[in-house]
């Protein structure tokens, strides 16, 4: 499980590492600093880094306290041993790779020596090619993500793929292209300036163009499918073009019933067609799909040796119950009646927000600090629900890519109930006869470690509700409650998916009996991620990303509603700039930034 072997370790304290100081303050000025992160996820484990690579802070106490019994939080691996078979590999969460160079600047930017990149700590990423194998309901498949030099010849299964297109409606793989053109602006624009917040005005000209030209087709503040509608004809092709509006909780097509087409809330902008420039254009540099070799384990591995080196230390088993203005309280998992209290000049959370505002902060008087409760802020949108599904096969999978999407386009009116638990998130539960999209990963095909020669490890994602909030649970202990949660996704509910999923998997051939080839399951609900790492709504996506959550309007890294937390921040997926591993280590930065400024503001006064 990629675990350390204690469930408490501290980091030996390391010797100042090279690099610019941010803060503009002498090291020579600084005083001795107890920084508190909440949550060894992705985001604790960079700003923790982060903040221990500041010359500013090289004697700063960092400390971060995890509830499980491994750090990671979502963005890691679990395995599962069969006896006189092997051992098998799955993903607890992300399961594809997108923007190595953001990793790379971690490493580089932290580690002692300054010129290390994530290779040297151990995470290796492979390239995916074809970036992901696109599957419709009625059999018709396709492969999309070739990366090529510019002006390169292409191979010969990406002209297949352009042949297929173009079997989908006249034209099509020329209109793929310009939708593509129009995506890699809004990439080259839209990511320093509205995500990594630093001001390019070089990407601005191509961004504007490809925004009016053919007046405005592609104009990037529309709903999504109806920059679409102007390109395509085919549904294939707008399911081809939009199906990644998914991982940022949106649905692609115009909701009638809300303000702007329901861009504020449950729609995709067209702008979200940079998803697709990330993943899918053959020649921005920026763009391909890439696989951890080892598992996602092998990222937050990577970052805990990072963190190791600089000196951080990691309370493992330990829970948060409360943070206060000057510090935390804390319960270890095998002393459910001590509680301890943590003291802190700062505090990082890098706990889901929406549950850390209620669990953490907006406490019911009653609870005990003795008692963990889970409750969340239901405000909020949040993105989809998911049901997933861990395979173990008996045989390889061939006829799967590393990475799979199975779609929904036979009609318009059926495209768009495919996206119903987006626009509704009601407590109406996907089921047989109920069209939906769905993800598929076989991590052998990029990584042969992920499975026994010969066996296969499956992970399915089939989107569904979120949990529904029950205002009872907040006054019960956080175990009661989870119980009480699990319940809302019962078996009946989980076997209706599973067999829509066979159902949909048997236009291959040779996935028809798939079902009688599984040696084991392990099936996760909403209730699940809840329960595992304190997300709101279960949802392991976080917050969604429509227009009234997005950018500037999403939770900062200082969002408080009554400014009673001055001494705290926020990272993580629910903060801006949003979900993502590339994405909160680019949040983890800038609360990192935040921090030392801080700090440094505090020593002065």
């Amino acid at each position: 499980m990629g675990r350390f072997g204690a469930s408490y370790y501290p980091f030996q304290m390391m010797g100042n590492p090279s690099g610019d100081d941010d803060s503009g303050i002498s090291s020579s000025k600084a005083k001795k600093k107890k920084v508190v992160i909440v949550g060894a996820g992705i985001g604790g484990l960079a700003t923790a880094a982060r903040i221990k690579a500041s010359t500013f802070l090289n004697d700063c106490e960092v400390t971060i306290v995890e509830k499980n019994a491994e750090i990671g939080g979502r963005c890691g691996s679990f395995s599962h041993t069969l006896e006189g078979i092997g051992t098998f590999r799955h993903e607890k969460g992300p399961s594809l790779l997108l923007l190595p160079d953001i990793y790379h600047e971690i490493f580089k930017y932290c580690s002692k020596s300054g010129d290390k990149v994530a290779n040297d700590y151990g995470l290796k990423m492979a390239q995916c090619v074809p970036a992901y194998q696109v599957v419709f309901e009625d059999g018709s498949k396709l492969n999309v993500g070739f990366p090529r030099q510019p002006g390169s010849e292409m191979t010969l299964e990406e002209l297949e793929s352009r042949r297929i297109m173009d079997s989908f409606e006249q034209g099509g793989s020329m209109k793929w292209d310009d939708y593509m053109r129009a995506t890699s602006a809004f990439l080259d624009c839209g990511l320093p300036n509205f995500i990594e917040q630093r001001f390019d005005l070089a990407s601005f000209p191509s961004f504007i163009q490809e925004a009016l030209r053919d007046f405005g087709k592609a104009w990037p503040l529309k709903p999504h499918s109806e920059v679409l509608d102007a390109i395509f004809e085919s549904e294939k092709l707008k399911a081809l073009a939009s199906f990644q509006d998914l991982y940022v909780g949106l649905e692609p097509y115009r909701n009638s019933a809300k303000v702007g087409g329901g861009v504020f809330q449950s729609t995709a902008p067209a702008v979200f067609g940079l998803l697709a420039a990330i993943e899918l254009h053959p020649s921005n540099r920026k763009s391909g799909v890439f696989a951890p070799v080892g598992g996602f384990r092998t990222v937050s591995q990577a970052l805990g040796e990072l963190g190791k080196e600089l000196g951080t230390t990691v309370k493992l088993d330990t829970m948060v119950t409360s943070i206060e203005e000057d510090g935390v309280y804390i319960q270890h998992n095998d002393d459910k009646d001590g509680v301890e209290f943590l003291p802190a000049d700062l505090i990082v959370c890098n706990a889901d927000l929406p549950y850390a505002t209620k669990s953490l902060l907006d406490r019911p008087k009653s609870a005990s600090m003795k008692t963990g409760i889970f409750d969340w802020d239901h405000q909020f949108s949040f993105s989809s629900g998911v049901i997933a599904f861990h395979w173990c096969t008996n045989r390889r999978c061939d006829d799967l890519n590393t990475h799979n999407v199975f779609l929904i386009a036979g009609s318009r009116p059926q495209a768009e109930l495919s996206w119903k638990t987006l626009r509704t998130n009601d407590n109406e539960d996907v089921d047989e006869t109920t069209p939906f999209n769905f993800y598929v990963h076989r991590a052998s095909d990029t990584d042969p470690s992920a499975a026994p020669d010969g066996y296969d490890s499956i992970m399915v994602l089939v989107p569904c509700r979120t949990l529904l909030r029950d205002a009872d649970c907040a006054k019960l202990p956080r175990d009661e409650a989870m119980q009480k949660y699990q319940e809302q996704f019962s078996e009946e509910v989980i076997a209706k998916a599973r067999k829509a999923v066979f159902q949909r998997l048997s236009v291959f051939e040779s996935l028809k009996d798939l079902e009688q080839d599984i040696l084991d399951e392990v099936v996760d609900t909403p209730a699940t991620w809840a329960d595992q790492f304190h997300v709101g709504a279960g949802t392991p996506f976080a917050l969604s990303h429509g227009f009234a959550q997005l950018s500037l309007t999403r939770p900062g890294a200082g969002y408080s509603k009554d400014n009673k937390s001055p001494n705290l921040l926020y990272c993580g997926a629910s903060s801006r700039p949003g979900n993502g591993v590339p994405l909160v280590l680019i949040g983890a930065k800038q609360v990192a930034e935040k921090a030392i400024a801080k700090l440094a503001q505090d020593e002065d006064r």
